[in-house]
């Protein structure tokens, strides 16, 4: 008897393991229920039509509308008409992605706001681009502005940092229906090697250590017109105040 427990005592334990391997995802969320978050816009308080149509029917709260903030959503609808074969990039056919603004004081603030507009939930472990405009450059520290995505653990340090010149949230626009224009702005910076006006990539993580290290630096500016988008100039960040000072043309660059 013992020896036969002998033997079999390998296989026991083996199927133990295997058990706790394939305990499923506990923990996991149906993506239908995410609002998947792939680009984020700041440019200066301006409320948006929308905003101020709801503030008129009660929908407000005390706030100094210091900065606007447009979240990039993927368009959960044309993703499914795409899937069944519904889909595509002709007239008539939906955009992949939905852009959302709201107004506040502080990206916590303006987030939580957005939670009482949307079903779904803002999850942004996916976010890939952030764009500041020129004038929240010139006016706020950068660092102040991105301390909520360098301490929220949700959000990966490899998302890219852009300056854009006017309104940030135009540079999450595109013509095209089938293209989401966070994956079109990271692709830009890919053709680094191509192009020598086309500064190394700065990614959160990058940055971190810039504004630790009190040195001045660049970030790339993105230009946009008539829903076309061009990597243009930088943007000259002061080390020791954290704001804009100047920008650099193609030339420059």
């Amino acid at each position: 008897m013992k020896s036969k427990l002998k033997r079999q005592l390998p296989a026991m334990v083996m199927v133990c393991l295997l058990m706790i391997c394939v305990t499923g995802c506990w923990s996991s969320r149906e993506i239908e229920d995410l609002g998947l978050t792939f680009a984020i816009a700041i440019d200066k308080g301006k409320e948006t039509n929308t905003e101020k149509e709801l503030k008129e029917e009660g929908g407000s709260y005390p706030k100094k509308d210091n900065i606007t903030l447009t979240y990039q959503f993927v368009n959960e609808k044309a993703a499914g008409a795409g899937t069944s074969g519904g889909g595509g990039s002709g007239q008539g056919a939906q955009k992949a992605y939905i852009n959302i603004s709201e107004t506040g004081d502080s990206l916590q603030q303006i987030g939580s706001e957005v939670a009482l507009r949307r079903d779904r939930e803002v999850f942004s472990p996916h976010l890939k681009v952030v764009v500041m405009s020129e004038d929240v450059l010139h006016t706020f520290p950068i660092d102040e502005m991105l301390d909520q995505f360098f301490r929220d653990n949700e959000i990966r340090l490899s998302c890219l940092v852009l300056s854009a010149k006017g309104e940030a949230r135009d540079a999450l626009q595109l013509k095209e229906n089938g293209e989401i224009p966070a994956f079109r702005l990271i692709g830009l910076g890919e053709n680094e090697h191509k192009v020598s006006r086309i500064l190394p990539p700065m990614t959160l993580a990058k940055l971190i250590g810039k504004l630790h290290s009190g040195s001045s630096f660049l970030l790339q500016n993105v230009v946009a017109a008539n829903g076309a988008v061009k990597y243009s100039g930088a943007a000259v960040i002061n080390g020791k105040s954290k704001k804009m000072i100047g920008t650099l043309n193609e030339y420059e660059t």
